[in-house]
């Protein structure tokens, strides 16, 4: 689980850096990084994953698992400042932890 001050917790927050953020796509996810002009102190992540990914609840939140737990072991790799949504694509489903690890750290420093 991330700390508090590191997660995304309102709607605005989430659209506005969906709507305004640099886009970055993987094999496994979409995720937008804003830096936001008000804003400064640690990179704050949000996960969005909606029913259209799988009608199942257990799916969903092992996906949310994985990709947290990604996200909690290389925060390093994010710039402090920023807000980054991530949004899992359905081929991240049957993807491993170190697949989505490994897709996530490539595209992360490359866009950082």
């Amino acid at each position: 689980m991330l700390k508090k001050e590191n997660r995304l917790s309102t709607p605005f927050e989430f659209k506005i850096t969906k709507k305004y953020g640099q886009k970055i796509e993987g094999e496994s996810f979409v995720a937008y990084m804003l830096k936001p002009e008000n804003y400064s102190g640690q990179p704050k992540i949000g996960f969005v994953v909606s029913t259209g990914f799988s009608k199942n609840a257990t799916d969903r939140n092992r996906i949310k698992r994985l990709f947290r737990e990604t996200v909690r072991k290389n925060l390093a790799l994010i710039p402090p400042d920023r807000w980054v949504s991530i949004y899992p694509k359905h081929s991240s489903a049957g993807k491993t932890y170190e697949e989505i690890d490994t897709d996530f750290n490539k595209n992360i420093q490359k866009n950082a």
